[in-house]
C-alpha cells in the first residue's frame, strides 16, 4: 500500500497537470474551499464546540455558587437573629445567681439546647471575664465550672463588640476553635457571634455564641458532591476554609503561608482581587466566583433591626469535579477527533473523485455544451409556458369578476336604454307631429312620456351607480372612520332610521332589548352600517309570504371586555345548506329580486375587520324558521383594526 499511494499521486498529478487552464481553476475552486475549511473550519468548530459543551457545566456551577451564596446568608441571618434574641432575654434575667440552676444558667442551657449547633454559649462580664460558660458534651450541653472560665478581655472578638451599641452583633471570621492559644484537634471550625449586654445604659459585658461551622461547610461539600461539583470557600486573606487538599485548608491559622492562594493559585487570586463575582479559567480548572455582601442591617421583627458589623469576609468559589470535567472534556474531544478524520478523508475522496471527473468532462465537453445549450432553450421554453398559463389564470379570476359585475350591471342598465329607447321614439313622433300640425295635448302627452323615462332612467343610472360602489367597497379598502366612545344602545338607534319612531302598519313589529349604560371606545360607523344592513336584510328577506312577524334587537354585556348584539326575527329562516354561504361575497338567492350578494359578505367584513369581532348567523329552530344573528364585539377596539384609506 506504501509502494502504491506515491504511484497513484504521480498519476493524479500528471492527470491534473494535463487539464487545461479552466479546469485547473475549477478544480481549484472547488477543493481548495473544503481543504481551507477543514484547516480553519476544524480550530474554530473544536473551539465552538468547547463552548458548547462547556455552557451547561458553566450554569450548573453558577447555580450552585448562588445557591451555596444563599445557604451563607441564610445561615449568618439565623445566627444574627439568634444572638440577639439571647442577649434580650439576658438582659432581662437576673444575673447575681450563676448557678447551674439559676435562672440565668438555664436561659443559656435551653438556649443551647434548642439549637444543637453551638460549640460554646457564653457571658463574658465587662472585663472580659466569663461569667458562665456552656459547652456542649455529647451532644448535651452542660455549664463548666467555675475554675475552667478564662479571660478573653484581649481577644479582637470581645474588644470590637464592647464597642458597639446596644442592640448590635458582631460577627468574627471563620476560624478554628483554639483553647488557651493553641488550635484545639481535632479541627473545630467555628464562627462566633457576639452582642453587647446592657442594663439601664450600662455595659454589662457581652453574649457570645460559638457556632459549629462544619455543619455549614459539611452542608456546602454535600451539596457539591450532589451535583459533582466542588464548592469552596476562601476568606479575604486568601486563605481556603477548606480547601481542596488538606494542607490548603485553615493554613493562616496552621502556620502554612505557602498555601494561600497567592503563592499556590495566583491567576485565580487576582480574579478574585479584581471582580466581585465572575468567571476564571486557567490551567487550574474552570472556577466560578463571588464575594458574599452582607447587608448592615438585618429586620428581626416589624420593629426592631440589628446593627452588624462583620469579619466574615468571604468568597465562594465552584469547579469541576477533576475526574469528572476530564471525562466529559475526553468524550466530546475524542468524537469530534474521529468526525474530523473522517471529515478529512472525504475531503480527499472528494478532491480525487472531482479531478476524475474534471479530465471526463474534458473529454466529452463539446457534447456536454450541446446538452446545456438545449437544456437552457427547454427551461426558457418552460418559463414561458409557465408564464402564460399564470397570465391566463388571472385572466380566468378577473373574467369571473368582471362577469358578475356585468351580470348586476345589466338590468338597470337595460332599464335605462329602454327609457332611453322610449324617449328617442317619443321625439321622433313629436317631430312627426311638428310636420304636420302640432297640438297641445300631443305636447303634454310627450312631456309626460319624456319624464317617465327620464325618471325610470335616474332610478336606473342611480341603482347602476350604487351597484359600482358596493362593488368597490369589496374590492377596495374602506376609508378612515372615526373612532370615540359612545353608548352603544345610542348607536344601534341611530343605525336605521326607523328604529327610534318604528311603523308597525306593515304588520311587523320591533323589540328593542337594548342594555343601559354599555359604553364603547369603538367605531360606530361601522357598528351601525352592520346593524342597518341586518335590519334590512330582515325586512327584505324574513317575511317573504307572511303577512305578520318581529322583529328583536338585543344588547347585553358579555363579561368585562366584550359585548354582544342580537338581531333576530321569526320570518321563514335559511335553509340550512344556504346558511354556510351566506358572507360569501355575490352569493344570493334573490338575485331576480336586485339582490347583489354583497350586503352580509360587507357586514361580516366589517365586524371582523374593523371592529375586531365575530359575526354569527343561525337558524332559531331545526326546522328552519326563524333566525339570529350574533354580534360579539370588543367594548375597545384593537388599535391594530383601526380602518384605514386606500385607492
Amino acid at each position: 500500500m506504501a509502494a502504491l499511494a506515491p504511484g497513484m499521486l504521480r498519476r493524479q498529478a500528471r492527470r491534473y497537470a494535463a487539464l487545461p487552464a479552466a479546469y485547473r481553476r475549477r478544480f481549484a475552486a472547488m477543493v481548495l474551499p473544503w481543504l481551507l475549511a477543514c484547516l480553519i473550519g476544524f480550530p474554530v468548530l473544536w473551539i465552538e464546540v468547547d463552548r458548547v459543551a462547556q455552557a451547561p457545566q458553566w450554569r450548573a456551577r453558577e447555580s450552585l455558587k448562588d445557591e451555596a451564596a444563599e445557604i451563607v446568608r441564610r445561615t449568618l441571618d439565623s445566627l444574627q437573629r439568634d444572638v440577639a434574641f439571647l442577649g434580650d432575654q439576658a438582659a432581662q434575667a437576673p444575673h447575681e445567681d450563676l448557678s447551674a440552676d439559676s435562672p440565668f444558667a438555664k436561659l443559656f442551657l435551653s438556649f443551647a439546647k434548642s439549637s444543637g449547633a453551638f460549640e460554646q454559649v457564653r457571658w463574658l462580664d465587662a472585663s472580659g471575664r466569663e461569667r458562665l460558660r456552656i459547652s456542649m458534651r455529647h451532644g448535651e450541653p452542660e455549664v463548666v465550672p467555675p475554675i475552667n472560665l478564662q479571660n478573653h478581655g484581649d481577644r479582637p472578638y470581645f474588644q470590637d463588640t464592647m464597642a458597639l451599641p446596644p442592640g448590635s452583633v458582631y460577627v468574627s471570621q471563620f476560624e478554628l476553635s483554639t483553647e488557651y492559644g493553641y488550635v484545639e484537634r481535632p479541627l473545630e471550625p467555628i464562627l462566633n457571634m457576639a452582642t453587647p449586654l446592657y442594663e439601664g445604659g450600662q455595659p454589662l459585658g457581652i453574649v457570645a455564641i460559638n457556632y459549629r461551622a462544619s455543619r455549614l461547610l459539611n452542608r456546602l461539600s454535600a451539596l457539591g458532591l450532589r451535583q459533582g461539583l466542588d464548592v469552596y470557600l476562601v476568606n479575604d486573606a486568601g486563605y481556603w476554609l477548606e480547601g481542596p487538599t488538606p494542607a490548603d485548608s485553615w493554613a493562616w491559622q496552621l502556620r502554612r503561608p505557602d498555601r494561600a492562594l497567592s503563592a499556590t493559585l495566583p491567576k485565580l487570586w487576582r480574579a478574585l482581587q479584581q471582580n466581585t463575582s465572575g468567571r476564571h479559567s486557567d490551567e487550574s480548572g474552570d472556577w466560578v466566583f463571588r464575594r458574599l455582601q452582607f447587608d448592615a442591617s438585618t429586620a428581626i421583627d416589624q420593629g426592631r433591626s440589628i446593627h452588624l458589623v462583620s469579619r466574615a469576609g468571604l468568597r465562594v468559589l465552584v469547579t469541576s469535579n477533576a475526574g469528572q470535567g476530564e471525562l466529559i472534556h475526553w468524550r466530546w474531544q475524542s468524537t469530534l477527533a474521529a468526525l474530523m478524520a473522517v471529515a478529512v478523508l472525504l475531503v480527499a475522496r472528494y478532491a480525487w473523485q472531482t479531478l476524475r471527473n474534471l479530465a471526463e468532462e474534458d473529454r466529452q465537453s463539446r457534447e456536454l455544451k450541446a446538452a446545456n445549450r438545449a437544456l437552457i432553450e427547454a427551461n426558457a421554453t418552460l418559463r414561458n409556458m409557465r408564464d402564460e398559463l399564470e397570465r391566463a389564470e388571472r385572466l380566468s379570476s378577473l373574467g369571473l369578476m368582471v362577469a358578475g359585475v356585468a351580470h348586476e350591471l345589466n338590468t338597470p342598465l337595460g332599464s335605462a336604454t329602454l327609457s332611453l329607447s322610449t324617449l328617442q321614439q317619443s321625439l321622433s313622433t313629436l317631430q312627426a307631429r311638428l310636420q304636420t300640425g302640432l297640438r297641445r295635448s300631443d305636447l303634454d302627452t310627450f312631456l309626460r312620456d319624456a319624464r317617465d323615462a327620464m325618471d325610470l332612467a335616474q332610478t336606473a343610472v342611480q341603482r347602476a351607480a350604487g351597484l359600482l360602489r358596493r362593488f368597490k367597497q369589496v374590492a377596495v379598502d374602506r376609508t378612515t372612520m372615526e373612532r370615540r366612545r359612545f353608548d352603544l344602545a345610542e348607536a344601534v338607534l341611530d343605525s336605521h332610521p326607523d328604529l327610534r319612531k318604528w311603523d308597525a302598519s306593515n304588520g311587523i313589529t320591533l323589540h328593542l332589548e337594548l342594555a343601559p349604560d354599555l359604553s364603547m371606545d369603538s367605531y360606530p360607523g361601522p357598528l351601525e352600517q352592520v346593524v342597518a344592513n341586518l335590519v334590512n336584510n330582515a325586512l327584505v328577506h324574513a317575511f317573504r309570504g307572511r303577512e305578520s312577524g318581529a322583529i328583536t334587537i338585543r344588547t347585553a354585556p358579555s363579561g368585562a371586555s366584550h359585548v354582544v348584539v342580537h338581531v333576530a326575527d321569526n320570518g321563514v329562516g335559511i335553509d340550512p345548506r344556504s346558511l354556510k354561504r351566506i358572507f360569501d361575497p355575490f352569493y344570493t338567492t334573490n338575485r331576480h329580486a336586485g339582490g347583489t350578494g354583497l350586503g352580509l359578505h360587507i357586514a361580516s367584513q366589517l365586524v371582523t375587520e374593523v371592529l375586531g369581532g365575530t359575526l354569527r348567523a343561525q337558524n332559531l329552530s331545526a326546522t328552519g324558521s326563524g333566525m339570529v344573528f350574533t354580534l360579539r364585539l370588543p367594548r375597545v377596539a384593537d388599535i391594530g383594526k383601526q380602518p384605514g384609506a386606500a385607492g
